[in-house]
């Protein structure tokens, strides 16, 4: 919409600046007797002179200037430019004659001039590439997108082609304790909070870039990397997780103070090969993405629920963004429908941000669950007792830990069977 803008006060200023000169010149001085005495042979007028508004006229054919090309310029269709053109033709037309009946004059030959030359100019602007854009995608981006990214499709003379096959980075979010909430709430409480967090976070998501993709009770999902290609969606996406960390965090608070209950809240992130299109039937029609990426990331945001986690990235994700950001390991799973396994990370903040007691916690949690994975219980009990912070809640680790005491306590009576045998 920044290019869009212009074009349109630049086309009120074309209309209004030569408007302006002839009325100064006297043209439609001469104009408006003319309409006085064609009122004064036709209409029963007040008795005396009528008054003359110069202001009026400058005001109503600059707005009307600056309306009728706003209109041209932004509807999507012809045929309601034309019939936003003719009503404001026949409000000009009937103002006149009605405010002679009050005993004020007032020409409408000038805000026809501005209202035709302005929809004249705007249909031109219209029919341009830029125009074009702005009529096809503004039903389907508006609201979804940052302004600044929609000015960016608008731009360059290049054809912009949305159904393609190219790399993105899905990030979902989603309140994960909805059943818990739905026995401690009213259905209507539970729909205003659902509604709040809905709105708050996809709001947040889009100011920050990312393409508002779904936003449903499944939970909502942005794309980076689409529709405007960002080369580095991934790190995009991973600096944005963590400011939406932070904002969950508070906006939890608020809900929490208003109905009483505390959503929990995970975030799922996955990079990788997708395609693009237009996905939909008639007025469903919408812009989405489908493949790998949105698939994982939600299955990721139902996890962090398991592990305690608020965020989690695919591998995919940490390979693109490995020296950008700090991670510890979570798990390691296998893709819908794929027999390789990968590895889930936490994502923890970005690279260097670690004070020392948090770097040592890390490591110590990251050498626990490598033991844990080989079997080595009393090993993974030590690092993970040794990588709990004092005063700081960590459910990742607490998961871990119980699943490594579990796995010690059924050695442990699996030799004294063996003993006693």
């Amino acid at each position: 919409m920044s290019r869009i803008r212009p074009s349109i006060l630049l086309i009120g200023v074309l209309v209004c600046t030569p408007l302006l000169a002839l009325t100064k010149l006297g043209l439609f001085r001469q104009v408006g007797e003319g309409v006085q005495h064609l009122y004064e042979r036709n209409l029963r007028l007040p008795a005396g002179e009528m008054v003359t508004w110069g202001w009026l006229c400058y005001g109503y054919y600059t707005v009307m200037a600056f309306a009728c090309a706003w209109i041209c310029v932004v509807l999507p269709r012809p045929l309601p430019r034309y019939a936003f053109m003719l009503a404001l033709c026949f409000l000009t037309l009937t103002l006149s004659p009605l405010l002679a009946l009050n005993g004020v004059l007032f020409e409408p030959f000038a805000g026809l001039i501005a209202i035709l030359a302005a929809g004249l100019l705007g249909l031109i602007v219209s029919g341009t590439e830029r125009g074009q854009r702005l009529s096809r995608f503004r039903d389907f981006f508006v609201g979804r997108l940052e302004e600044d990214q929609f000015a960016q499709l608008l731009e360059g003379s290049e054809p912009v082609k949305l159904n393609s096959k190219r790399d993105v980075t899905s990030l979902t979010c989603r309140i994960l304790n909805t059943d818990k909430l739905s026995l401690d709430l009213q259905p209507d409480q539970l729909e205003l909070l659902s509604s709040a967090f809905m709105k708050a976070v996809s709001e947040f998501l889009v100011g920050w870039g990312g393409y508002l993709d779904v936003c449903n009770a499944q939970g909502i999902t942005v794309q980076f990397g689409f529709p405007v290609k960002t080369p580095q969606h991934a790190v995009q996406a991973c600096r944005v997780a963590l400011a939406l960390r932070s904002f969950l965090h508070e906006l939890s608070g608020e809900l929490e103070k208003r109905w009483n209950c505390k959503p929990a809240f995970g975030v799922g992130l996955s990079s990788g090969s997708a395609v693009c299109g237009l996905i939909g039937y008639h007025a469903f029609q919408f812009y989405s993405v489908l493949g790998e990426p949105p698939d994982m990331s939600r299955r990721l945001c139902h996890m962090s629920g398991v592990y305690g986690s608020p965020l989690l990235i695919s591998s995919a994700t940490f390979n693109a963004v490995r020296n950008q950001v700090e991670v510890r390991p979570m798990e390691m799973i296998a893709a819908p429908g794929q027999t390789t396994v990968s590895e889930v990370y936490e994502l923890l903040c970005e690279k260097g941000h670690l004070s020392p007691p948090e770097a040592a916690s890390r490591d110590a949690f990251w050498e626990g669950v490598v033991a844990l994975r080989k079997g080595d219980a009393k090993t993974a009990v030590n690092k993970l007792i040794k990588a709990e912070i004092h005063g700081h809640e960590d459910g990742a680790r607490n998961y871990f830990l119980a699943r490594a005491k579990a796995l010690e306590t059924g050695s442990k009576q699996a030799r004294r069977v063996d003993d006693m045998t």
